[in-house]
């Protein structure tokens, strides 16, 4: 019997599809692809030429630069810490959600390709999340998941969960198919639980960045 493994965010398995359909008919949801046992030269082929779009400022390549890198993290994870660790969501009839996320990988710093992978999902998609909420939310809860080994992404994370924060809880506004209220949840609960890692005189300005980013976000992207 085959087992289908689904990568934990709904976000990223959303965008595989068009990674795959970009990468030369490269099955990008393919752990044995993103971890190099299958189809090496034409991953890392695809990889360096998106890398040198997203450098470029193109957002397309610097979402799927984002997508590749967290999904590639996921797969990591697979290995080290078997199927038990993988995250699911759970949709209600009523329209809200509920994600369960795996607790992460212990010790990563013991697993280089694991730790790269990782410091590249958090960089990526912070980076990814200038212009979209999810990869927004995704990023700032993946560093919650870390916080002790990515001290350094902590501010961001911050300001990640409080644009998301702002944008779905306060503002109420739609961005494109995502589901408003499960955000606004993820991200209370993201920024809540980031308040005492960061200072207070930082979160004062990173809270005014954060405003200004969901007032100036446009209801679908461009």
């Amino acid at each position: 019997m085959k087992t289908t493994r689904h990568l934990p965010y709904s976000l990223m398995l959303a965008a595989l599809c068009c990674v795959s359909a970009q990468a030369a008919d490269l099955d990008l949801s393919d752990c044995d692809v993103l971890i190099g046992k299958k189809h090496n030269a034409a991953y890392k082929g695809w990889a360096r030429d998106n890398q040198k779009s997203a450098e470029a400022g193109d957002r397309e390549a610097i979402r799927l630069r984002a997508i590749e890198a967290s999904n590639r993290l996921a797969c990591h994870q697979e290995v080290i810490t078997g199927d038990d660790d993988w995250g699911m969501i759970v949709s209600s009839a009523d329209g809200t959600s509920e994600t369960h996320l795996p607790p992460g990988i212990p010790n990563i710093r013991k697993h280089p390709a694991a730790w790269r992978a990782l410091n590249q999902a958090a960089k990526y998609g912070h980076q990814a999340g200038a212009f979209g909420v999810g990869h927004k939310g995704a990023a700032a809860e993946l560093v919650l998941r870390y916080a002790a080994d990515l001290p350094q992404y902590l501010e961001g994370a911050y300001e990640d969960a409080a644009a998301v924060y702002e944008y779905d809880c306060v503002l109420k506004r739609k961005f494109e198919r995502r589901d408003r209220a499960a955000g606004c949840a993820s991200a209370r609960t993201a920024r809540a639980r980031l308040i005492p890692l960061v200072a207070a005189e930082r979160r004062r300005a990173l809270d005014a960045s954060a405003r200004r980013w969901a007032e100036g976000l446009p209801t679908a992207s461009k």
